[in-house]
């Protein structure tokens, strides 16, 4: 039985050990993550934000990407070294007719997450068509 409990205990550490480098290591892969918020115009319908998000999802570094038909909003994480920038989501969505301005990168989590308001972001929103 001594044998058993040896053998239980060294894999109860094995597993703690585990679990404790897995932690840490999560920890600094979300600090590297940063998160891109921008308001997109000239968004139509639901299907076609689902469109325009498409290539954005594709485009390097991105983990995760939503443009949203009702906020006028466009959400993403991206890797830090990501070289997603406001010139580049321009060139992306110009096809779809769609534009971008209020662009703001930080670190993910660094705040809580708000809308950005498409009225008063501090540029001034695009005449209507």
């Amino acid at each position: 039985m001594g044998c058993t409990q040896g053998f239980a205990a060294t894999a109860l550490k094995m597993v703690l050990v585990t679990v404790c480098v897995c932690a840490l290591g999560h920890g600094s892969f979300a600090q590297q993550l940063q998160q891109i918020q921008a308001v997109v115009d000239g968004v139509l319908s639901p299907q076609h934000a689902a469109q325009v998000n498409a290539p954005l999802r594709g485009l390097p570094g991105v983990h995760m990407s939503r443009v949203d038909h009702h906020t006028s909003n466009l959400f993403m994480q991206v890797e830090a070294g990501s070289p997603v920038d406001a010139t580049v989501l321009a060139n992306v969505l110009e096809p779809f007719g769609v534009s971008v301005r209020c662009f703001r990168r930080s670190a993910a989590g660094a705040e809580p997450f708000k809308h950005l308001d498409p009225q008063n972001c501090g540029t001034p929103p695009l005449p209507t068509r």
